[in-house]
């Protein structure tokens, strides 16, 4: 997992140094209780690299904020949330687990076993829509690709694994490169301290 380590460092330092205010939507590491408590609610252990990526930063919804309603509450998403291209959030591993059993509550709903698996892992989301990408656990060798997916289709393949998206927005980001498949054609600029992608 030292592509994961080295890449998020890289992505981490970058946004240290440009843009401060969407590095300060970075929560701090996640604990081995959460990993254990994701790992249960999951049903099974989540890939290596992933455990990696959130022991060194639990996703980056420091900023979002809860707002009540009835029955419960409504997560408001800070624009400093949406680091990745194409606006996406890095979920910590409370709103994974949140992500994961709503999917598949639709999926039983709707009767389309193949709309989500219980082995695809919610990793990054568009906050106002779903679309994002997914984990997939469980491979039986040992890899974990990851697919894109969006309401209006099924998740299709995106790229064989995690370390290359990390790697991928890293490069982006230090090189002003643009589209590159792996960033789908956006580029990084920063405004007022904050990461956005056009």
């Amino acid at each position: 997992m030292d592509d994961v380590t080295s890449s998020w460092t890289r992505i981490v330092r970058w946004l240290e140094n440009n843009a401060p205010a969407s590095a300060q939507a970075l929560n701090p590491p996640a604990t081995d209780a959460d990993i254990r408590h994701l790992n249960d609610i999951l049903g099974f252990r989540i890939p290596q690299a992933l455990e990696s990526w959130l022991r060194l930063n639990n996703g980056s919804t420091a900023k979002d904020s809860r707002a009540p309603i009835p029955g419960g509450f409504r997560l408001i998403p800070h624009i400093d949330s949406s680091i990745f291209p194409g606006g996406e959030v890095f979920l910590d591993c409370q709103r994974i687990i949140n992500q994961h059993q709503d999917c598949l509550r639709i999926a039983a709903d709707i009767g389309d076993e193949e709309w989500w698996k219980p082995s695809w892992i919610p990793v990054l989301v568009q906050p106002d829509a779903h679309y994002g990408l997914i984990l997939v656990a469980g491979q039986r060798d040992g890899t974990a690709p990851l697919l894109a997916y969006r309401e209006t289709g099924y998740a299709k393949h995106f790229t064989s694994s995690l370390e290359e998206l990390l790697t991928a927005v890293a490069d982006a980001l230090e090189h002003d490169q643009e589209n590159t498949a792996l960033t789908r054609g956006y580029r990084a600029s920063v405004h007022d301290g904050r990461l956005l992608w056009h």
